[in-house]
């Protein structure tokens, strides 16, 4: 017998008011009787419409995109009962929908449970549904009995400049992760992360000036432009760090090359659009960071937004270069590093650059940086990327530590351009794993067989590695990797013009995987070797020179591993003959979790074969 019974009564009384806080936080336990996707097109991720009930009545919603995995892999779906955890309501043209932000599944019965009624057909918050007698059918809440000033029809909007003091209650705290275009009352309760310089604009349509600014609540961060008079009117009402309501914006589809916010949306400001500042900012994040290590960077997407904590190792100094349009334009490299034993090269721009006077080895903490694979994998700043210096917290403090007493003496694996093929193994992402291809299908479909290069991904079982030439002595330079030659003193590389006492060893092997349908040949580089061997390439090569046989065995046992291959075509001409060429960009441990689900995702997509009585674990 089910150990939950269904939150009765709670769709009444979500179908009367205008915010979750009015009914204390509540968080009901639901029954999904529906979900229906809705293709979002024009570049717009895909939305689900579901229908909720509480067992009596039920209610329309409307599901957050952050829980599209959700219903994919088929956690959500119809019958599942599930606690709702966050929620808003909203009203669409004259109905009263919920939005659904998080859902915790509990069970997923065979059959609806109960009789529930459209609540929708009483009265909503706000007007009558349809005609009198709905009107009739329960006394209007009390939350109509406190009239919007700003909503009425007979007084003007509130001009941006002046403090509107109803706001606040004139529609109830959105999250800014529910914003989108389809809904244009909100209000937001926000802090200014980032505020822009004035800037000029110029095209064939005439010219004008914008700033803009990021604003972040619990939820999301989302990026606020204002246009020509309207910067007049808001420039000096946003200051960075404080909090604000904004509402009367225009919710529009993001402009990703000028934005360095994952955020799918942004909202443009005019001369409508209000802003009053809020004194209590408490529940109201100072800065949220998503840090990745920079061993990492091969996982995510070319032009990926990512957050950064990390040593500033080495700076170069500043340069001037050229753009397209002949201006000139300032830049400055620097080298970071963290405790995952990589570097990476990080451009700064303009005044960012001209401006860094940071020389003493700073733990930055780097947010909206982009990710480049330019001669490899490095990092840019944006005019609107943040850093903050030697902040206090615990990450912090502990790369501080770490580099003091560990990280300065160390040597590090490059992210950045490497010669002797390591710029061939940094490519396009992660693994992914809804795309994986059979070697059959990649020897079909010709990849590697055009201009640029192709990116794939294949499971497969390593049949054969090769013993001969897989290591080769690489300078200990930073971001070098050159081969070097023995000389009389020592070891030399020609590109640095440096003699080293002894080489770094690192691994160029070639190998042969298979799956059930085929066999090819792939060629890997350090990284990738250090995780199919399991040893870095000094230890290896100190293996062979003690006991050949020893070495054999670490190469032996290397077989009939399987692994998940993120990899890269190429064509090549070598001696007039043209082939194509297959490298291994990155290599990834099964994670037999994150199969099954894959699996159990591919699985719902045939509903109509699965029993009734199925549970999902």
């Amino acid at each position: 017998m089910a150990s939950y019974s269904l939150s009765k009564g709670f769709c009444e009384r979500a179908n009367q008011v205008n915010s979750s806080d009015e009914l204390g936080g509540v968080e009901p336990t639901l029954q999904l009787l529906s979900v229906k996707k809705i293709a979002g097109g024009n570049g717009l991720p895909d939305r689900h419409r579901a229908i909720i009930s509480d067992g009596e009545q039920f209610l329309q919603s409307m599901l957050a995109t952050s829980l599209n995995s959700m219903v994919e892999d088929g956690t959500l779906r119809k019958n599942a009962v599930f606690k709702l955890t966050k929620w808003e309501s909203q009203n669409l043209k004259g109905q009263r929908i919920l939005i659904l932000f998080n859902m915790e599944p509990i069970d997923h019965p065979a059959n609806k449970i109960g009789d529930p009624v459209n609540a929708g057909k009483a009265a909503s918050a706000e007007e009558p549904m349809s005609g009198p007698a709905a009107s009739s059918s329960r006394p209007p809440p009390s939350s109509t009995s406190h009239p919007v000033a700003s909503s009425a029809p007979s007084r003007p909007a509130a001009p941006a400049n002046k403090v509107p003091g109803a706001m606040e209650r004139a529609a109830p705290v959105f999250p800014i992760e529910g914003l989108n275009p389809y809904h244009n009352k909100w209000t937001i309760k926000a802090r200014v992360t980032l505020k822009s310089d004035k800037k000029k604009w110029a095209n064939a349509k005439g010219e004008g000036q914008l700033f803009s600014v990021n604003l972040m609540d619990e939820t999301g961060e989302i990026k606020a432009t204002a246009f020509n008079a309207a910067v007049d009117l808001l420039y000096d009402r946003f200051q960075e760090g404080k909090v604000y309501y904004v509402s009367k914006g225009k919710v529009v589809l993001a402009k990703k090359a000028f934005s360095n916010l994952p955020c799918d949306y942004e909202i443009t400001m005019d001369n409508r659009t209000e802003v009053e500042e809020c004194i209590d900012a408490g529940s109201v994040p100072e800065v949220k960071y998503t840090f990745i290590k920079l061993r990492d960077l091969g996982a995510h997407e070319k032009d990926s937004i990512l957050d950064v904590l990390a040593v500033v190792h080495k700076v170069n100094d500043v340069a001037e270069i050229q753009t397209k349009q002949g201006k000139q334009l300032s830049k400055r490299d620097i080298t970071l590093v963290d405790d995952s034993g990589h570097s990476c090269q990080c451009t700064l721009w303009g005044k960012q650059a001209e401006q860094w006077n940071h020389h003493n080895n700073p733990v930055v903490a780097f947010k909206g940086l982009k990710l480049s694979d330019f001669g490899g994998r490095s990092l840019s700043a944006f005019s609107s990327s943040t850093m903050h210096f030697d902040a206090d917290m615990p990450e912090s403090n502990f790369l501080r530590g770490w580099y003091d007493n560990v990280g300065h003496n160390s040597s590090f694996n490059t992210q950045g351009s490497g010669s002797g093929g390591e710029g061939f193994t940094r490519g396009a992402g992660g693994f992914k794993r809804e795309e994986v291809k059979t070697i059959h299908e990649v020897r079909e479909s010709e990849i590697g067989s055009h201009d640029k290069a192709d990116y794939f991904d294949i499971r497969a079982t390593i049949v054969v590695l090769k013993e001969e030439n897989m290591m080769y002595p690489a300078c200990r330079g930073e971001s070098c990797n050159k081969k070097v030659v023995a000389s009389g003193n020592g070891f030399m590389c020609e590109k640095c013009n440096l003699t080293w006492d002894k080489p770094e060893y690192r691994y160029l092997l070639g190998l042969q995987v298979a799956d059930h349908t085929s066999q090819i040949w792939l060629q890997a580089f350090n990284d990738v070797g250090i995780m199919i061997l399991g040893m870095s390439a000094d230890e290896l090569s100190d293996i062979k020179d003690r006991e050949e046989s020893e070495f054999s065995k670490v190469v032996q046992k290397a077989l009939s591993k399987t692994f998940n291959f993120s990899c890269r075509a190429k064509q090549d001409t070598y001696q007039d003959a043209t082939r194509v060429r297959y490298g291994i960009n990155r290599v990834y441990g099964l994670d037999y979790a994150a199969e099954t689900r894959n699996l159990h995702k591919i699985l719902s997509q045939y509903s109509d074969l699965i029993p009734a009585n199925y549970t999902a674990i």
